[in-house]
């Protein structure tokens, strides 16, 4: 504003201009401070998850477990071996689902799909995936932490590791793992945060807790009942191979990060990893 001018101005036209001048710095400050609380919000929770579900039509209903469920019969070495510093005693036979690792192999140069892998055998990565049968995962679903995740299969990247999903709000389930329906260890990885936004797998690393309830929902529009068994946390280059083994009796692995992120590694330095039993309909009280 020309000085001249303003100066020619009344006392009450000074004001006048002042008032407008402020209310638009006001304006302008109370839009920036409400644009921080929606990113603040939309970065730490999963408000607005919900409501663009809301304004989607998304009709997916969150489960619940039946009434009468009870623990699967397995083998009875397989409780309480999930345990960070667990090691086999002189003299012991190892349970049946120590052994190989679920990172078949890691020798394979970049942009190959085949290589020898420090466990034995060679490897194909599935490029591009097969399709995936009814029995395929395509929901994991925390119900006490009114979470649902979609899930998609994943294959392994050419370092012969478990390939990952590059979203906050979905999972990846590891093609070559168990389902459900044929059994063994059915491996889902999800991310804790990505891009900034927090991950729908931070439940793991923050609220899951052992005898919390887990529901998977397969390709066939079944649901497959959990209970969370063990959780640990382990550092990426130290999870045992037993807890990893495909061939093992039938359970599900949920993996996470968490701690700080390495780029020499390209992800975080250390997991959590949460093991959950089956259950299953107890029939003789279902009448």
């Amino acid at each position: 504003m020309d000085k001249r001018y303003y100066e020619s101005l009344t006392a009450q036209e000074r004001r006048r201009k002042n008032r407008r001048f402020n209310t638009i710095l006001y304006t302008i400050g109370a839009v920036l401070v409400l644009a921080g609380i929606i990113i603040i919000i939309n970065d730490q929770t999963y408000l607005f998850d919900k409501i663009g579900k809301w304004f989607s039509g998304d009709k997916t209903v969150m489960p619940t477990f039946p009434p009468n469920v009870s623990l699967s019969t397995m083998d009875p070495n397989y409780a309480g071996t999930y345990a960070p510093n667990w090691t086999l005693e002189p003299g012991t036979t190892p349970p049946p689902w120590i052994g190989t690792s679920a990172q078949p192999d890691t020798s394979a140069e970049p942009g190959t799909t085949t290589g020898t892998g420090s466990h034995g055998g060679t490897w194909t990565a599935p490029t591009p995936l097969p399709e995936t049968g009814p029995e395929a995962p395509v929901y994991v679903f925390f119900p006490q932490y009114d979470i649902a995740c979609p899930v998609d299969p994943v294959g392994y990247n050419w370092r012969g590791q478990m390939d990952v999903i590059r979203a906050y709000n979905r999972a990846g389930w590891l093609i070559t793992s168990g389902t459900p329906v044929t059994g063994g260890n059915i491996l889902i990885a999800g991310h804790n945060r990505y891009s900034g936004k927090l991950g729908y797998f931070s439940v793991v690393k923050d609220k899951l807790k052992i005898g919390d309830q887990v529901i998977i929902q397969m390709k066939s529009g079944d649901y497959s009942y959990y209970i969370v068994e063990s959780i640990d946390r382990w550092r990426y280059d130290a999870v045992p191979d037993y807890i990893m083994r495909l061939d093992s009796d039938p359970r599900l692995t949920l993996i996470t990060c968490y701690g700080d992120y390495s780029s020499a590694i390209g992800s975080s330095i250390h997991r959590v990893i949460a093991v959950c039993r089956p259950v299953q309909f107890d029939s003789t009280d279902s009448e």
